[in-house]
């Protein structure tokens, strides 16, 4: 459900709203059986915040959020039993190659070439999509390039704040929507760093900040939630880079 909400409207939540709908999203099937009341005592806020949220999400109230809810939960039920092994292979392959086929080599290359010099590399992603990033950062420190990755965000936020033109960040959102890496990725290219991102191929916030902007192709993202959505896209992204860099810097040794 985040995923689908819009950086304006997440900007526009008080914390208690956020708190809110940040257990809305991890509690989904306990919250069909919550009333406006319970969830707002579960939640520590009033029944007025509860109903501004909705109000604040599109929906006329609690109700309609439920109804919206359930509607999404069943749809990825369905996915899931309909889908057989096969169809999970051909979704991971398909993946690949369509995301192979968007490769820009001449970003790419542009990109090496500012991990060539002594610019200050930095990564960021949320979730799953973290995990991922924690991959690529030890692959370049394997071959002694220092970088930084960044799980709170809150240092992020503030390490952006100090970021020059000498600065790379990599801020990476299956969706493109996560409003912690928009924030850091608004932050870094206001103190002009360089901004690549890596998001899917539908139209988001992120892609709009990006320098040089790579384009996944995430099928699984239309259907499923997205905290369980595949990351193997921006993980093969990130790994054409990175060899590429190593490939590069072995030749020029």
């Amino acid at each position: 459900m985040l995923s689908s909400i819009s950086i304006d409207t997440i900007n526009s939540l008080t914390i208690s709203e956020l708190d809110v709908l940040r257990f809305i999203q991890n509690n989904r099937k306990l919250v069909l059986d919550l009333s406006v009341k319970r969830l707002a005592e579960t939640t520590f806020v009033s029944t007025a915040t509860v109903m501004r949220l909705c109000k604040k999400l599109g929906f006329s109230g609690f109700n309609e959020l439920k109804y919206h809810i359930k509607k999404e939960l069943n749809q990825m039920e369905k996915a899931n039993r309909d889908a057989t092994f096969a169809d999970t292979v051909y979704q991971n392959v398909k993946a690949i190659e369509e995301t192979a086929a968007m490769l820009d080599e001449k970003k790419v290359m542009k990109i090496v070439d500012l991990m060539m010099k002594p610019t200050n590399i930095h990564f960021f992603g949320k979730g799953l999509t973290a995990t991922v990033l924690e991959y690529a950062s030890k692959q370049l420190l394997t071959y002694n390039r220092a970088n930084s990755i960044y799980t709170d965000t809150h240092i992020a936020y503030l390490v952006a704040e100090s970021m020059t033109e000498n600065d790379l960040v990599f801020a990476c959102s299956l969706s493109g929507n996560t409003h912690q890496v928009v924030r850091m990725a608004q932050i870094a290219k206001s103190r002009k760093a360089t901004i690549v991102t890596i998001s899917s191929n539908t139209e988001n916030e992120l892609s709009k900040l990006g320098d040089y902007n790579f384009t996944v192709y995430s099928a699984e993202a239309c259907r499923n939630r997205q905290d369980i959505s595949s990351r193997l896209t921006i993980l093969f992204i990130l790994n054409i880079i990175i060899t590429t860099y190593i490939h590069q810097k072995t030749k020029n040794a």
